[in-house]
């Protein structure tokens, strides 16, 4: 025959101990339990099994700070049990007085003297370091990184002067941008193309690239058909000036086709 085990008075009590969260905190909206709760949720079990819990303050300075040490002793037909909870006080609580920091401190301390000693797990209670520990780890393990695109950034829009100065790596070696166009153009003018010249084929390389060098190219590029269209234009412009003003005159014209005919 199995002998019925005994239960020890406590270990009765921690198990039949019902504690609820009965406090409601507006500004953070959660539930909660405080120190008495649980000595009203203690009081008939104490009664029922013949036990008794006092509690014992004391307070104690640690370097600058203010600590509330709150001694819960337990003591039934068969044992005695001390359990302490610390609690330190705040400088300052926003809407509390200096006495109303010092007797939230003191609960605090007592709720968790009455947490060790009945075995009450307070790790989601919201004002607990567990419950902070664990709503600072979950968005860790719950939420996915998420991964965001980064937007590339506008190449800087070089100057003349920093175009003509650019050096680009050249087959192994530095060479400004200008000598190696001014070899594509001449090269060019002798029908030679990107598959015959060396040049050229580095520089239509380096016009689909996506580097330092290659934007350089572009940019380079760009200013020299620019330049080009400006010249052409300035052509243009001399070409027509060259002719004498008389000779535009509509007038000078007709007299000047009637002379000839």
């Amino acid at each position: 025959m199995t002998e019925k085990v005994k239960v020890p008075i406590l270990t009765q009590i921690q198990n039949e101990l019902k504690a609820p969260k009965s406090q409601y905190n507006s500004f953070g909206k959660y539930k909660y339990r405080n120190a008495e709760d649980i000595e009203q949720a203690l009081k008939p079990l104490l009664a029922k099994y013949g036990a008794t819990l006092t509690i014992d303050e004391d307070v104690r300075m640690v370097g600058e700070r203010i600590y509330f040490v709150e001694a819960a002793r337990y003591k039934d037909a068969e044992q005695e049990v001390s359990v302490q909870g610390w609690a330190r006080e705040a400088l300052n609580k926003k809407g509390m007085d200096d006495s109303q920091i010092s007797g939230a401190t003191s609960s605090y301390a007592v709720k968790y003297a009455l947490a060790k000693l009945f075995l009450i797990d307070d790790t989601q209670d919201t004002d607990s370091n567990g419950y902070q520990r664990n709503q600072q780890q979950e968005p860790a393990q719950k939420q996915k990184p998420v991964r965001r695109q980064a937007t590339p950034s506008k190449p800087k829009k070089m100057t003349k002067d920093q175009l003509y100065e650019y050096q680009a790596d050249y087959n192994g070696e530095k060479k400004f941008l200008v000598t190696i166009y001014t070899e594509c153009d001449k090269q060019k003018k002798m029908g030679l193309d990107a598959k015959t010249s060396v040049p050229i084929e580095w520089w239509h390389k380096k016009l689909k690239e996506n580097s330092a060098d290659g934007e350089a190219v572009r940019q380079f590029t760009e200013m020299a058909i620019a330049a080009n269209k400006k010249k052409q234009a300035k052509a243009k412009i001399e070409q027509s000036n060259s002719i004498p003003d008389y000779a535009q005159d509509p007038e000078v014209e007709k007299a000047i086709e009637e002379a000839i005919s």
